[in-house]
């Protein structure tokens, strides 16, 4: 598929001289510098260069982004195709919860001897889809404050029962917070106002366990912090051993298969077996994959989001809000075809909304 698309991508290649992408620097450079890191995998982990193109194929799933604007993909339609998404995602959801133990879309298997979570009755599969979930919620929550229509408030309560059963703290909280800067965003509510709501929130945080019960499993998340912060320390500050080339272009993508690892395969197994992913520790386990030059991007491409903040709708206002404050804990621009092909749909919405805005402001003056 992936290669279907670059066949695509190349047949189509001449309808993007005349497109305006405003994100294309940081698209090129997320397809491009995981590919440079077959440089220090090759010198560092010894991983021949076909492993590593094996190993990191699904970077070219960002081409997808380009392809929108070669086919001028209506925004309008992918945005319902997201929340349609959205909604199957909470159904499904919903479904599992009383299914178990028999369950068919989870990414947290009972493999590598780590069984389904229950948090406060909540049987935490970590079924993919959370991307589409938000969308639907944030679009909903616009929507409603601006037609106030009842079927986006049924798509509020989907997209607040979808985040719910993920039973996922940091998905929890800053949703929430998300939507809470969605109505200063929107004009609903003044800035006093949110002080108030930050502080009332900081509050519930510090006392969640007295006020919801068994719902943060206090020794389980006490380990699990643990856990990630060793492993922010080791693949942060250790593991590259003060080697130059790792530094600035990370050590690549290790090769993992069912019947052959690469020598770096091996070695990130063994870590893996020990609780250290580097999937779990966000823009460090970034900075490991792909060095300083990624973390980079990331970091600019959050800048000019928020310089151009005013151009972008606000459900997407909330959204870039919600990949900043868990981009520490959370991989959102890379790691799978299927996280690359969701975010890259989401940063298409958001260039289609700087364009029209930007539009709509000169037309004014």
């Amino acid at each position: 598929m992936l290669l279907i698309m670059l066949l695509q991508l190349f047949l189509l290649k001449g309808r993007l001289k005349t497109c305006r992408i405003h994100l294309r620097p940081f698209i090129v450079s997320f397809i491009v510098i995981p590919f440079i890191s077959f440089i220090p995998a090759y010198f560092i982990h010894d991983q021949g260069f076909i492993n590593s193109f094996l190993a990191s194929n699904f970077t070219l799933a960002y081409l997808l982004f380009f392809i929108y604007f070669a086919l001028s993909f209506s925004p309008n339609t992918l945005l319902r195709i997201l929340c349609v998404f959205g909604v199957f995602w909470v159904i499904i959801q919903c479904i599992q919860q009383v299914t178990y133990p028999h369950y068919w879309f989870a990414t947290r298997f009972d493999t590598f001897e780590k069984s389904i979570e229950i948090r406060n009755g909540i049987y935490r599969y970590n079924t993919y889809g959370v991307p589409f979930g938000l969308i639907l919620l944030f679009y909903s929550f616009q929507k409603f404050f601006e037609l106030g229509k009842r079927k986006f408030l049924i798509g509020i309560i989907m997209g607040l029962v979808g985040v719910y059963l993920t039973a996922t703290r940091q998905i929890i909280a800053s949703s929430l917070l998300c939507l809470l800067v969605g109505l200063f965003i929107m004009g609903k509510i003044k800035s006093s106002h949110l002080l108030m709501f930050f502080i009332m929130a900081s509050i519930i945080y510090y006392n969640a366990d007295s006020l919801f019960g068994d719902f943060i499993e206090m020794t389980e998340d006490v380990d699990e912090d643990y856990i990630r912060f060793i492993a922010y320390n080791y693949f942060g500050l250790e593991y590259n051993g003060g080697n130059l080339l790792a530094f600035l272009f990370g050590n690549g993508i290790d090769f993992q298969s069912n019947v052959f690892y690469s020598p770096y395969g091996s070695e990130i197994m063994r870590l893996q077996e020990q609780g250290l992913h580097r999937s779990d520790i966000g823009i460090v386990g970034m900075y490991s994959y792909f060095g300083i030059f990624y973390v980079i991007t990331v970091l600019l491409f959050f800048i000019y989001m928020i310089r151009n903040r005013k151009n972008i709708e606000p459900y997407l206002q909330m959204y870039i809000l919600y990949m900043l404050m868990t981009t520490v804990m959370l991989y959102h621009f890379g790691y799978t075809a299927a996280n690359i092909v969701t975010t890259c749909s989401i940063f298409y919405l958001i260039d289609c909304s700087i364009s029209k805005n930007k539009i709509k402001f000169l037309s004014k003056s």
